[in-house]
């Protein structure tokens, strides 16, 4: 009698294990395949004219399409439900999430994420940096529609004045040194003093009307300038508490889904889901 080698004894194996499971594959749903290779099942759904069920994901910047895409889905036997991130400006709406009962699989859904505007992206994009003559003079010209100037005493400036101001600094160095002698000590001091001056009224802070995410309403930003002296002038423009501001745009957009859904078969949640 011969013996069996390795591979007739693995393929006897896949024989009886493909056999072992026949009755689990006619009672499927779905129709399937037993595949000899490692015995895994296969789905033919991709070979019917037909999906079994339908699945999917609808990506979109724009509120209103995800609006309309995630009502026209949910209906009142299968309420939809929307789980917003309102830090990082995105939602999701899931429709096949099913109840504890009868669990779904949860991979039909549509999501959104918020597109910055371009102005908003130009602001954030010089907040905090530290900008030349031509930088600054050059970033206020480009975004004069977006722009109020305003000098020391709160005088609104006009852009064209703000800008021709920046450029127009000339820094100032002034040395002093005072010599003291004793006779049993000496004393040396030197100090300098930079200035930094122009023949314009400088701008020593801005207002910055833009909408800041497509979808959301016009916000205004204040903005802080400051000059940095040095062998080079430098200014460093600031958003006044950004945070805050941020804060203010993230619940803008929680509220603003939640009143789309009202009265909507769509569920609203504030945070994330994963399935």
């Amino acid at each position: 009698m011969s013996q069996l080698n390795g591979d007739a004894i693995q393929e006897i194996k896949k024989l009886v294990l493909s056999g072992y499971h026949l009755n689990d594959i006619h009672g499927t749903a779905c129709p399937t395949a037993l595949l000899p290779e490692s015995t895994h099942i296969q789905s033919l759904e991709n070979f019917s004219l037909e999906r079994f069920r339908f699945r999917g994901t609808m990506d979109t910047t724009s509120i209103d399409d995800f609006v309309r895409y995630s009502t026209g889905y949910a209906s009142k036997n299968e309420p939809a439900r929307c789980f917003i991130d309102a830090d990082n400006m995105t939602a999701r709406s899931v429709f096949n999430i099913g109840t504890l009962e009868d669990p779904g699989h949860a991979d039909n859904v549509a999501a959104i994420t918020l597109k910055q505007t371009a102005p908003f992206r130009a602001l954030l994009a010089i907040n905090g940096d530290r900008l030349k003559q031509k930088q600054i003079a050059e970033w206020l010209e480009d975004w004069s529609d977006y722009l109020l100037a305003f000098d020391a005493d709160g005088n609104t400036l006009q852009i064209s004045q703000a800008a021709q101001a920046v450029r127009r600094i000339t820094i100032q160095q002034a040395t002093q040194q005072d010599h003291e002698d004793g006779d049993f000590s000496g004393k040396k001091s030197l100090m300098q003093s930079i200035e930094a001056s122009s023949k314009d009224v400088m701008p020593v802070a801005f207002e910055f009307k833009c909408v800041p995410y497509e979808g959301l309403g016009e916000r205004a930003f204040s903005l802080r300038n400051s000059l940095l002296t040095g062998d080079e002038p430098r200014f460093v423009v600031r958003i006044v508490q950004l945070e805050t501001q941020e804060e203010a745009i993230a619940n803008e957009f929680r509220n603003l889904l939640i009143g789309k859904f009202d009265g909507v078969p769509v569920e609203t949640f504030i945070g994330k889901f994963k399935a």
